[in-house]
């Protein structure tokens, strides 16, 4: 599990990303990891995952081949941390479901996190849904990156 924590103490927020391993979705062209999306501010959790109900329209995961995504939010990041001239990085999965920015600002970092439920569970791109917006050190940014590079060597 891969957890950007803020800095805040007293109003604690986070975004959480839990890769379901056991259901890895194998094809010879093709790989698929599911995930839940767990966002928080406070006292108040959002959980973001696959309910049966869906339409089939699309699903919480990430491509892990013949593009591997938790290798591309991982490289972006580490990328946007080392750049001295970029002050945004922004991901999005193929298959859209959420939207993750890292802004710089006055003494560390925005995140901003935008969950476009909608694509998941409709048949077309919508932009309506819930968010989590806090700031953050790049202390803890490296450490989400850390914690998201043990995940991916588990599933490669």
């Amino acid at each position: 599990m891969a957890i950007l924590l803020s800095e805040d103490e007293q109003v604690k927020s986070s975004f959480k990303l839990l890769f379901i391993k056991d259901q890895i979705a194998n094809k010879p062209s093709m790989s698929w990891v599911p995930y839940k999306i767990f966002l928080k501010s406070d006292e108040k959790e959002l959980v973001f995952e696959k309910k049966s109900k869906n339409n089939g329209a699309g699903d919480y995961v990430f491509a892990l081949k013949p593009i591997n995504e938790i290798e591309n939010i991982i490289n972006g990041i580490k990328v946007f941390l080392e750049s001295k001239t970029n002050n945004m990085f922004s991901f999005e999965p193929i298959e859209p479901s959420f939207e993750l920015i890292l802004e710089r600002a006055h003494k560390g970092y925005s995140v901003i996190c935008w969950m476009d439920a909608g694509n998941v569970v409709s048949d077309h791109y919508t932009w309506d849904g819930f968010g989590v917006r806090f700031f953050t050190s790049e202390e803890k940014i490296a450490l989400f990156v850390k914690e998201l590079e043990s995940e991916n060597k588990i599933m490669l």
